[in-house]
């Protein structure tokens, strides 16, 4: 008897100690940044300095590159109109108070060679830098890149690459734009295409204001990841392939939040994937919106059109993470206090997934939402109900399971709104958007894949509902989704109002 008592006693401290690890593995680590109260831009910050001013012709490249490599602060870089061809990247580091300007992003043009390594224009380390009124093309890997800076404006540029069609696609440069590790950043009136990752991308920042700007023809148009404090209003994102990503990897110190995305046009995002690697090879063709591994966002006066997918997916940090199903990684970040409201639907997206190139191994859950929508409306129609245009709004569902029952898979099946996912007022367009919570862990049960017998279980049970009246989304906290979640906070850093 007492050594079962004992083998008991053992295996319970076994399961304490193994819950207290997923815990501890799956906790998220609150970043508190440290940051200056005012945004103290190039001009701001050269006040009080000496200053110099430099004009190039693009048949001055040589001076040009010789001044760059001596640079001392507070000079102001004007390049005239006309194609300046470089063979490798330019590059400034660790010097403060620059500006690098054009005439305009239609006359001053940057010519990269496509064979080389490097960025486009390439700046680390510079503080208060400004860039403006100029056009980079065919950079080898990103058009300009910003790292480890403080009070960046990138202001009226345009990144493109000259290839457009074909396969020779995948290798255009990955990202337009991108500002990384910068801390006040605001990026305005720039427009970016053919990117085969992210035309706009900003990444581990802290304070972005991102607007007025055009995404076009890239595979994801716009990116906000791992990043604190965040406006993100009146872009134009189109044509892509996905129009706009909000989300956190892993692993990263800096944890997303506080975000407000609105008053942007997400329409047309209907074009064939053509990145050749990363998380963007797993977007399906028609997405406006992703919401992935990330929390505290406001989605607010956006209007969403034709895109054939779906309008907005909200999905679990396993998107992220993995493309296989089966993999439940231990620190896998939720997505959680979303605040969907007043934005404008038209009606016409949820036509095609994928645009039909339905790809099971690049594009899992593209497939997985087509299979679905399959099974979904074939028991639509037996009940009589006409076959349905995919949800304006696809839900994974997954959330934050704590119970010792499971531990194995640490979520649960069960509807509710653990997540405090929030849809309010959404009918100013011509359709109240429709959500589908599509139960991720009660379509796997407890196998590795999704197959037609556990999603037809799952919907049969009610595990995956439909929720198709906005008066349907409130309730509290163990059903439907109720608005006791996240508003914006505002931002914590002034800008003078010149900017």
């Amino acid at each position: 008897m007492k050594k079962i008592v004992t083998g008991i006693f053992v295996l319970l401290v076994c399961l304490l100690v193994y819950g207290l690890y997923l815990q501890v593995s799956r906790s998220e680590k609150t970043t508190n940044p440290q940051y200056p109260n005012e945004f103290l831009d190039s001009q701001s910050y050269c006040k009080e300095k000496s200053k110099k001013q430099f004009t190039f012709q693009p048949n001055q490249i040589q001076e040009l590159l010789t001044l760059i490599n001596s640079l001392e602060e507070c000079t102001t870089i004007q390049l005239d109109k006309g194609v300046f061809r470089f063979s490798n990247s330019f590059t400034i580091n660790n010097v403060n108070g620059i500006i690098v300007k054009g005439v305009g992003r239609e006359l001053t043009t940057l010519l990269f060679s496509r064979e080389g390594n490097g960025n486009g224009i390439d700046v680390e380390s510079s503080h208060s830098f400004t860039i403006q009124d100029l056009k980079i093309v065919d950079s080898p890997k990103n058009g300009l890149e910003i790292r480890l800076s403080e009070n960046v404006i990138i202001d009226n540029i345009e990144v493109t690459w000259s290839v457009r069609t074909g396969e020779e696609m995948s290798k255009n440069g990955a990202y337009g734009v991108y500002p990384v590790n910068v801390t006040n950043l605001i990026l305005r009136n720039s427009n970016a295409s053919f990117a085969s990752d992210a035309g706009l991308y900003v990444g581990q920042c802290v304070n972005a204001w991102v607007y007025k700007n055009r995404a076009e023809f890239n595979v994801m148009g716009l990116e906000i990841e791992n990043t604190i404090n965040a406006l993100v209003y009146e872009n134009i994102l189109t044509n892509n392939t996905g129009g706009f990503l909000a989300y956190d990897l892993n692993k990263n110190t800096i944890v997303s939040r506080n975000i407000q995305i609105f008053k942007n046009k997400i329409y047309n995002n209907n074009n064939p994937n053509f990145a050749s690697a990363g998380i963007v090879k797993t977007v399906s063709a028609g997405v406006g919106m992703v919401l992935t591994s990330t929390r505290e966002v406001e989605v607010t006066e956006n209007y969403f059109s034709n895109n054939n997918t779906t309008d907005i997916a909200i999905l679990s940090g396993i998107v992220a993470v993995s493309s296989d199903f089966s993999s439940w990684p231990m620190k896998n970040w939720r997505t959680y206090k979303i605040f969907i409201h007043d934005n404008e639907f038209n009606g016409d997206s949820g036509t095609s997934i994928d645009n039909g190139n339905i790809n099971e191994k690049d594009r899992p859950l593209g497939a997985l939402i087509s299979l679905f929508h399959e099974i979904w409306s074939e028991q639509q129609i037996k009940l009589g109900n006409p076959k349905p245009s995919v949800a304006n709004i696809i839900y994974d569902g997954v959330e934050y399971g704590k119970t010792m029952l499971a531990l194995t898979t640490w979520f649960g099946d069960k509807n509710g709104n653990f997540n405090e996912i929030c849809l309010k007022n959404n009918s100013n367009g011509k359709v109240h958007p429709t959500l589908l919570d599509i139960n991720l862990v009660a379509l796997l049960n407890n196998s590795e894949d999704p197959t037609k017998e556990s999603i037809l279980n799952s919907i049969q049970k009610g595990k995956s509902i439909l929720y198709t009246q906005e008066t349907n989304y409130g309730g509290s906290p163990t059903k439907g989704f109720s608005c006791e979640g996240y508003k914006f906070q505002g931002m914590p850093v002034k800008v003078r109002e010149s900017l």
